[in-house]
């Protein structure tokens, strides 16, 4: 541990793949001082934690779940390694930082929301957001990975801009895998790639609709990269329509291979905080499709480095990819403003100093 640098535990009640467990691994490989981390014991991001070079200890917490006993331990473990500031990332996380001040109340909390869902309704929402409100005078810090989410928040009235600093994720730009020579000959000339979860903020159901709307383009193939829960009942739907643009890749580690395949990056999403998918593809030029909603038009300027379509619009957001398709001087204009974007706003070292500056003025 550097002179003068502050104890810092990471909590995640998710360690598999996702926008917030990658955020905490990129914290963790640009940090300038070694940090400890709380975390399921999910893959891939246990084992990489367990035995990363800057991580000083891992404490295990449930899947997406709070128990006492875990909180109980979490809080011995931040007294046992006297530890300055608690930085959770997500919505579980947060209820686990925030607690964690009651218990162990000399610590310093800062919170990333990653991502705030604006879909909820009901008995869901009033409960959610009252959650937010009781902990919010625990809570030292919010960081919002998006203008759009922070202004969302503080419409809901879950946070004070006083209070909360953006600071948009980073990453280092992917290398693009050239494809063995011929091998677009032999292939769809326009491959429409998503890497995405299977899940009901993901909304992969209107990135089928798409498809499926544009089925008589035959020179079209959707690249569908990742799994979850609704995986099953789209390949089934596939089947039954007899759907045959779609490769259901599944879970992959060779993203920058297969997103080096595609021509332009879809996203469907009913909510996001700043999505990585968008930023990595803007790093290897691919310009985007992307529904208009918070964290998805932060990153995507319409008409600029992409295009933006009103959520639940299929010929809208079918048209786009058409223009893209059938415009070139506009696809090559949207790739390379897409990679100005990138080098101008996305910088892993830029987003890991930002935080830096949070923990010292923390402390």
């Amino acid at each position: 541990m550097q002179k003068n640098s502050p104890k810092v535990l990471l909590v995640t009640v998710r360690a598999d793949l996702g926008g917030g467990p990658k955020h905490v691994d990129i914290l963790l490989d640009k940090i300038s001082y070694p940090v400890y981390v709380a975390c399921p014991k999910d893959e891939p991001y246990y084992s990489i934690w367990k035995n990363h070079p800057k991580v000083e200890g891992v404490e295990v917490v449930p899947h997406r779940k709070l128990t006492p006993e875990a909180l109980l331990r979490v809080a011995a473990f931040c007294r046992n390694k006297q530890i300055d500031i608690v930085h959770s990332h997500g919505k579980g996380a947060g209820i686990y930082s925030r607690l964690l001040k009651l218990l162990v109340p000399g610590l310093r909390v800062i919170h990333t929301y990653h991502g705030v869902s604006t879909t909820v309704t009901g008995l869901k929402r009033l409960l959610y957001y009252g959650v937010e409100k009781a902990l919010y005078p625990l809570t030292d810090r919010f960081i919002n990975v998006s203008y759009g989410e922070r202004d969302y928040c503080v419409n809901a009235g879950i946070l004070k801009p006083q209070r909360s600093a953006v600071i948009y994720n980073g990453i280092e730009p992917l290398e693009r895998i050239a494809q063995p020579e011929g091998a677009k000959e032999n292939t769809p000339s326009f491959v429409v790639a998503t890497l995405s979860r299977f899940d009901h903020q993901k909304n992969m159901q209107e990135t089928f609709a798409i498809a499926k709307h544009l089925r008589e383009y035959r020179q079209i193939r959707f690249l569908w990269i990742g799994d979850g829960e609704d995986r099953v009942a789209l390949e089934q739907a596939a089947q039954r329509e007899g759907l045959t643009n779609i490769t259901f890749a599944g879970f992959r580690q060779d993203i920058p291979k297969l997103l080096s395949e595609a021509d332009v990056y879809l996203t469907t999403s009913r909510h996001e905080g700043l999505p990585f998918a968008l930023i990595e593809a803007f790093s290897l030029k691919i310009p985007v499709v992307a529904s208009d909603v918070v964290g998805n038009n932060e990153v995507v300027t319409h008409g600029v480095n992409g295009f933006l379509y009103p959520l639940g619009s299929i010929a809208e957001g079918a048209g786009s990819l058409l223009k893209l398709m059938e415009d070139q001087p506009t696809y090559q204009r949207f790739s390379a403003d897409a990679y100005a974007s990138f080098r101008l706003k996305y910088s892993a070292t830029k987003m890991v100093r930002e935080i830096e500056n949070i923990y010292q003025m923390a402390i």
